[in-house]
């Protein structure tokens, strides 16, 4: 029987100021995400999304220093969200953030419920917390397909820190649907859909190592209102680190907290 982690979530110890500071920020931030979400009846960002099954397979040509991380990423089964900021809508086409989000090693037999081991990650399509208001003015909103998406912050992968985390479609959408949620199910039915996680260093912050590609293979029936993806799920060892990344855990409870409580 698998054991279902979905409602238990972890922290890790802040090992620096930065990361103290930003889990202090972000419980100042908490009680306005709660407020928001509770009269929005939904999540406060990212109200709506739609999930797919995905294939994870090591990337081509992988550095070695990877390569046992990439290879863990294959392993079990993989679900993907894509979702909208903050306006729910298909065709409503304002200024906006996409984001996806992706849960490694689940089961898929247990409804893709994370588990000892599973690995979430939340990608956006702004690079830094401090260019949101810019990202959502160059994010092309119509399509999930055209844009990057990042970790908005740095991580730890199996021990290396101070890495950033992109992930890249492989296409670009040639459907000519005006809702975007159409167009992605289109494009994932006729097989099109692949992204690559990429990573690098903040060092060398313009070369970037493919880790793995994540192609996208059939829509799912996921209930909304209780699957949770947390930013400090690190089964498979990729681990948040620093200011930004310490701001997220209150506000994501919170938010979740409000969501559950107005039904």
């Amino acid at each position: 029987m698998i054991s279902s982690k979905e409602n238990v979530v972890t922290l890790h110890r802040p090992n620096s100021l930065g990361e103290l500071l930003g889990l202090w920020a972000g419980g100042l931030m908490a009680p306005s995400y709660a407020l928001g979400s509770l009269v929005r009846q939904a999540r406060i960002f990212h109200p709506r999304g739609v999930y797919f099954k995905a294939e994870v397979d090591v990337a081509d040509e992988i550095d070695p220093q990877f390569e046992a991380l990439a290879d863990g990423l294959t392993k079990g089964d993989t679900m993907v969200r894509l979702s909208t900021g903050f306006w729910s809508m298909g065709r409503l086409m304002l200024p906006d953030i996409l984001g996806v989000s992706v849960r490694f090693n689940a089961a898929a037999d247990a409804g893709y419920v994370a588990q000892d081991g599973s690995q979430d990650l939340l990608m956006v399509t702004s690079k830094f917390l401090l260019t949101l208001p810019i990202a959502a003015l160059l994010t092309n909103s119509r399509d999930f397909l055209a844009n990057d998406y990042h970790g908005m912050g740095k991580y730890s992968l199996v021990g290396k820190p101070n890495m950033y985390l992109r992930l890249r479609s492989m296409i670009q959408s040639s459907n000519s649907s005006r809702d975007r949620y159409d167009k992605i199910r289109t494009d994932v039915a006729d097989g099109d859909v692949v992204f690559t996680l990429e990573a690098a260093s903040r060092l060398e912050p313009s070369r970037w190592y493919p880790l793995v590609q994540i192609r996208l293979v059939s829509e799912l029936t996921i209930d909304d209102r209780v699957t949770m993806f947390w930013p400090f799920r690190t089964g498979l060892g990729i681990r948040p680190e620093g200011f930004t990344q310490f701001l997220r855990p209150a506000p994501y409870l919170a938010s979740q907290w409000a969501r559950n409580a107005g039904g």
